[in-house]
């Protein structure tokens, strides 16, 4: 409804700015932010495949750190 020009919607940053058809209405909503952990048991901590997988998105995820955060529109 929002991209048809109908409505409003709470939309996260990293998936509503890149979008052309969108367009911010007002400011990131405070009471929308969360924290990102990454996560794993402790005995798979230094297994390689999980290690790989980790660093992976620790890397991309920081990369794109700003969109996430609402701090960078991309259009």
């Amino acid at each position: 409804m929002a991209r048809a020009g109908m409505g409003v919607a709470a939309l996260p940053c990293y998936l509503a700015d890149p979008d052309p058809e969108l367009r911010r209405v007002g400011s990131p909503l405070p009471d929308m932010e969360v924290s990102l952990w990454l996560l794993t048991h402790p005995d798979l901590r230094r297994v390689a495949r999980t290690r790989t997988v980790l660093d992976f998105l620790a890397y991309h995820l920081g990369k794109r750190r700003a969109l996430i955060e609402g701090r960078e529109q991309s259009k």
